[in-house]
């Protein structure tokens, strides 16, 4: 297989940041909200004699003599393209078949069938990213473009062989709008692992922040309960406040599902501040859960007390986040939490059901406080600079591969990004009196329905938000649309409160580490998938008294369960100089 081999990779990125949109300031189902996402293996597509003609003696390889799409034309012969996308399991949100619907359509029609390539989507399960390219690599069925938010996934890709190197100096001739991108941004120097050039990346605007991520609340449950319509500003008021709702017959109120995978139970808003650089290094990343740390038992003793308070549904471990949205839309939660659109099928719906309900937008105020029982604050886990990281896979040929960066070229085009982003007019969007785009809020039923946060699980690849390079203009541009109430002043406010606590040092994006951890690879699947789940459920449910010596207990386990080898190995590499510091 083409690929890098398994060994420890020279640290290329040293200014980088971890990447991958979590948390911020907002998730009260796991802390104060204070403090702040199956396909099967498709079958190998058909060969075609394309695939065994060497790159420079098909028609389009002009585009080396001529760069960017000027000088392309159509393949002699068809060229299968498959690229991945996410499919986050959302069927509310429209395109919920996503490797075929309105837009994949559009992009064959105006790309595909323009140079003789067969676009094919390959759904990839968002919250099992893993185990899904180690089927299809296990099939010999990798995605061309294989694509992700997290550094550490690509990593582990190189090493384990799924990815081959990219020729920079032909991507430059056949994508030179998107390497400007790069340039532009900053992003040019993270294109390697080890000493070979193995990614290219899209941007990420504002990623110091986690503005697009949300919490809303029901201003109208702290009406009714005699309380401040502002959210309640510490642990202690979110308590007074959740035993006034039942007391007013609001029965659980903060709902609840099962926890597992990739990001549960961040703890963040729990950690001591300014942290300590070894801690931060080895139990920050929030991939698997910090089971044994301080600022874990805090989150559990948080959930804990929740729990036996009766605030938390007694079976969340039973339901989905599918159940949550559900009980939010249905008036039986104070809270809801997702990623901001114009077009929120959970908001339109919500107001149906209940008309005259009044929702808050939860705001980050960029000021750092830490209660004193539960050492909960507003810090949150900022983004970074880049967005999606693409690679191509270890079997791709010259012709696949120079297919897969004619993709990336034509996306970034600005016609295309903006029709993929907007939509139709007349339909998706209108532009209002300034001529500025104003998407349709609710696009439930149309065949041109936008999915997954517009469309954005297409369209990563060059950027990881819409943007016009101004917060006011970018907020305006997301701000959900057709509702009964605007939240443009919380989204802004929020925002420059999570800008105010990046600058003043609480908000830390997590360590990168400059190789695969084997450790992770070995471990880090049980970890997070069944072990953590099983012993959090426990922690959770138990006792408050028996609660300290649980955790002394199944932190331990958790450790000897191969944590312990995690952090040592973190440890390690941060000790040789083989990570990013502590910013």
């Amino acid at each position: 297989m083409k690929g890098l081999q398994k060994k420890t990779f020279s640290i290329a990125l040293a200014a980088a940041m971890a990447a991958g949109a979590l948390v911020g300031c907002g998730d009260d189902t796991a802390q104060p909200a204070t403090t702040g996402d199956n396909t099967q293996a498709e079958a190998p597509a058909a060969e075609t004699p394309a695939a065994e003609t060497p790159a420079a003696e098909t028609p389009a390889a002009e585009a080396e003599a001529v760069p960017g799409i000027d000088g392309w034309t159509p393949f002699e012969n068809e060229v299968t393209l498959r690229v991945a996308v996410y499919d986050r399991g959302d069927n509310g949100n429209g395109c919920s078949d996503v490797e075929n619907n309105y837009w994949t359509n559009w992009v064959q029609e105006n790309f595909g069938n323009k140079y003789n390539v067969k676009v094919e989507y390959v759904g990839i399960t968002r919250s099992d990213v893993m185990t899904d390219y180690a089927m299809l690599a296990s099939t010999n069925t990798l995605p061309t473009l294989c694509m992700e938010y997290d550094y550490d996934k690509l990593a582990t890709w190189a090493a384990d062989g799924y990815l081959q190197p990219i020729d920079l100096e032909q991507f430059k001739t056949v994508a030179p709008t998107y390497w400007k991108n790069m340039e532009d941004n900053g992003l040019t120097g993270y294109t390697k692992l080890g000493d070979e050039d193995y990614m290219v990346l899209g941007k990420r605007p504002y990623g110091n922040t986690n503005y697009t991520f949300v919490t809303w609340y029901r201003k109208d449950w702290l009406k009714e309960a005699g309380l401040p319509e502002t959210y309640p500003a510490s642990s202690t008021e979110l308590l007074e406040a959740y035993a006034k709702f039942v007391e007013n017959g609001h029965t659980y109120p903060l709902s609840g599902s099962k926890v597992a995978g990739a990001g549960a139970d961040q703890n963040y808003g729990f950690r001591d501040y300014p942290q300590d650089e070894t801690t931060w290094a080895t139990t920050g990343d929030y991939q698997i859960p910090a089971l044994s740390t301080e600022a874990q038992k805090r989150l559990l003793k948080w959930n804990n007390e929740l729990f036996n308070k009766g605030y938390i549904n007694p079976e969340y471990y039973l339901r989905s986040s599918e159940d949550v949205n559900a009980d939010f839309i249905n008036g039986k939660a104070f809270t809801w939490s997702g990623y901001v659109s114009s077009t929120m099928d959970v908001l339109n719906s919500f107001y149906e059901n209940n008309p005259d309900a009044e929702l808050g937008v939860v705001v980050c105020d960029g000021k750092f406080s830490q209660d004193p029982t539960w050492g909960s604050s507003n810090a949150f886990r900022p983004n970074n600079i880049f967005g999606a990281m693409v690679a191509f896979a270890n079997n791709a040929t010259p012709d696949e591969v120079k297919a897969g960066e004619m993709y990336l070229e034509w996306m970034a085009q600005d016609e295309n990004l903006f029709t993929m982003t907007w939509g139709l007019e007349g339909v998706n969007f209108n532009y209002d009196e300034n001529g500025n785009p104003v998407a349709v809020g609710d696009q439930a039923g149309l065949p041109e329905q936008q999915g997954h946060n517009n469309n954005v699980d297409y369209w990563m690849v060059v950027t990881a938000s819409k943007s016009f390079g101004d917060i006011e203009k970018d907020i305006a541009a997301i701000n959900p649309q057709g509702l009964p109430q605007d939240f443009y002043d919380d989204l802004l406010a929020n925002y420059k409160g999570q800008l105010a606590l990046y600058e003043s040092g609480y908000a830390n994006v997590d360590c990168l580490f400059g190789g695969a951890l084997e450790s992770v690879t070995e471990y880090g699947t049980a970890l997070k998938e069944e072990i953590y789940p099983e012993y959090r459920d426990q922690l959770v449910m138990c006792k408050p008294e028996e609660f300290d010596a649980l955790y002394e207990e199944l932190s331990q386990k958790y450790l000897d369960a191969g944590y312990q080898e995690v952090i040592d190995e973190r440890a390690q590499m941060l000790n040789d100089g083989k990570t990013t510091r502590l910013q």
